[in-house]
């Protein structure tokens, strides 16, 4: 049985791709930050009959980064899914919390990709999945530090991929638009948001197909945004 670490799944996507993943089969890492949520998931995965372990405590810790590699060690994981993520919207002057940003979507997963690549590279197999944006290929008014930040974990996505071929490893970004999770409060103009739900039964369908398809990025996105006239 395979063993799934998802970053962030306490809430909104991250849940929802626990659960999915756990309805099929696998087992599941959980980590965030909130124990209570936490455990209301585990809970709900528990009824599939599969293993959850939970790593409480902040993707940016070098301590929470260490505890997950080890347990993804000690459970064969298969597959890691970096999801947590935060968004901004700020001016670039109005002291937005740029640090914070970079840190959390794109110093995190590329540690934590740095230390259960070796996990793979060792069974030579295994899939890494970047949970991206679309404002990881484009630019928005006031969002000048997210879209630092996910343009950053694009760049690493594809340079990861050499390292990762070597290896018969996969890497794939999923660029999605806005969702019905707690990051869309602070965009204006947000249209009909795409389902969490939706979106991680159609990661959940093309993970199962990694080792056939030579996909290496997908796009889910709607119309969301209508600037004022």
């Amino acid at each position: 049985m395979k063993t799934v670490l998802i970053t962030g799944s306490s809430h909104g996507l991250g849940k929802k791709l626990a659960i999915v993943f756990a309805k099929n089969g696998y087992n599941i890492i959980l980590h965030g930050r909130d124990k209570t949520s936490l455990r209301q998931v585990k809970k709900k995965i528990r009824k599939y009959g599969v293993r959850c372990d939970i790593i409480i405590g902040d993707i940016t810790s070098e301590k929470t980064i260490t505890r997950l590699s080890k347990i993804s060690e000690k459970r064969g994981i298969g597959i890691l899914i970096n999801n947590a993520g935060i968004y901004e919207h700020k001016q670039f002057t109005d002291s937005c919390n740029l640090k914070k940003i970079i840190d959390v979507n794109l110093m995190a997963p590329i540690n934590l990709t740095h230390k259960v690549f070796p996990i793979f590279q060792q069974k030579h197999s295994g899939l890494i999945i970047n949970i991206n944006s679309i404002a990881g290929k484009e630019g928005k008014d006031g969002e000048s530090a997210y879209n630092a930040s996910k343009h950053g974990l694009s760049g690493f996505s594809k340079s990861l991929q050499f390292d990762a071929t070597r290896y018969s490893i996969r890497v794939m970004d999923i660029y999605l638009g806005a969702m019905d999770t707690q990051m869309i409060k602070e965009r204006k103009w947000v249209g009909k948001p795409i389902k969490a739900s939706d979106a991680a039964e159609l990661i959940f369908s093309i993970s199962k197909e990694y080792t056939s398809m030579r996909i290496t990025e997908v796009h889910l996105c709607r119309r969301i945004y209508q600037e004022p006239t």
